[in-house]
């Protein structure tokens, strides 16, 4: 997996060594797992088990400030969705929430992943989180339709989300 560069930031492989930081930045913290798929974690062990899932994926990236290896964020190739298109999703620490981070890094992986031989590439956000779906929008992204979704990991619940996507 290659480590991308942007102009503030650092895309790299994760490392065993990131569970703390990704638990003190992020994964804790119910104002992000609010919209996310997962619920927040309860302990460092907890954060440690899930970062397993990131270590070596092909497409998985810590995101991290050039002046500072600590991981603020994550973004990955989260699956295929049933019309067969790999899907990215993300998620990033709330005090770095409308900086511009995130369209920074979704811009640099889109890249990287067109680049890699994927013809279209998805994405989807809650619906109750706006502010996402403008981050696909910058990133050249266009809507296609709403749809529902399994609104945590282990739940029955759906929630409704807006699916967007991107081509060559």
């Amino acid at each position: 997996m290659s480590v991308l560069h942007t102009s503030r930031l650092i895309l790299r492989p994760f490392l065993t060594s990131d569970a703390e930081a990704m638990y003190n930045n992020w994964t804790y913290d119910e104002r992000v797992a609010r919209y996310c798929r997962w619920y927040p974690h309860k302990s460092i062990a907890e954060t440690e088990e899930y970062l397993k899932a990131c270590i070596g994926a092909e497409y998985s990236w810590a995101i991290t400030l050039k002046e500072n290896d600590e991981p603020i964020g994550a973004i990955d190739l989260v699956g295929i969705n049933q019309f067969g298109i790999p899907e990215i999703g993300y998620v990033l620490m709330y005090s770095h929430w409308g900086q511009g981070i995130m369209t920074e890094a979704l811009k640099a992986v889109i890249q990287e992943l067109l680049g890699n031989g994927f013809e279209t590439i998805g994405a989807c956000h809650n619906i109750d989180n706006p502010a996402s779906g403008r981050v696909m929008e910058k990133c050249g992204m266009t809507y296609v339709r709403n749809c529902m979704a399994q609104k945590k990991f282990g739940s029955d619940e759906q929630c409704e989300v807006w699916y967007y996507e991107i081509s060559r």
